[in-house]
């Protein structure tokens, strides 16, 4: 599956957002801001599976994006993975209760 494949940087989960903010001086091309409603596909992803824990990541995919966003090289992946599904759950869950 190809990817556009972002690390060197700092994954944020908010209410309503997942934020991406570069760490490389520059590059705010970089920075990402997703809202949780437009996410439709979130995997965990091990890019190089030779590499314990750097080749790990999160695969987020979007109406706009033509192919998945990786977040990689995270050390806490499950970790991240499971507060970003929660909170796209939690999210996603009460604009379908509030539209009902």
């Amino acid at each position: 599956m190809p990817t556009d494949y972002i690390r060197n940087g700092v994954l944020y989960v908010t209410e309503n957002y997942l934020c991406f903010e570069s760490s490389k001086s520059g590059s705010s091309k970089r920075n990402k801001v997703i809202k949780l409603t437009d996410i439709t596909d979130i995997q965990k992803y091990k890019v190089l599976s030779v590499l314990p824990g750097s080749g790990m990541g999160i695969a987020v995919s979007t109406p706009s994006t033509q192919k998945p966003l990786v977040f990689g090289a995270m050390v806490h992946r499950d970790e991240a993975f499971e507060t970003i599904f929660n909170q796209y759950i939690k999210i996603t869950s009460a604009a379908s209760t509030s539209e009902s």
